[in-house]
């Protein structure tokens, strides 16, 4: 038991680097940036689930929760056709 604890104090902790956010960060403000410029309001997408195993409608909801926040960088999901400026289709499509 004493030699475990000294290959421990010894070790210390031990974890991963902390991950480069400033990247992300600069390429989200260049995208929102771009999506203004061109449709000069915010992007609406339409999804749509063509027999996918429903792991990618899990991503796109997890872009919506407050880590992520693409709804303050003017992507917006919709749940109508009518109000959308892109369709995403997800799934193997059969």
């Amino acid at each position: 038991m004493i030699n475990l604890l000294k290959r421990i104090l010894k070790t210390g902790i031990v974890s991963e680097p902390i991950p480069d956010v400033g990247d992300a960060r600069r390429e989200m403000d260049r995208l929102q940036d771009e999506v203004l410029a061109i449709l000069g309001r915010a992007l609406t997408i339409r999804e749509v689930d063509a027999g996918s195993c429903n792991a990618c409608e899990l991503e796109i909801h997890a872009l919506n929760n407050p880590y992520y926040n693409i709804e303050g960088r003017s992507i917006k999901f919709v749940a109508s056709p009518r109000h959308a400026d892109m369709l995403l289709v997800t799934g193997p499509v059969t």
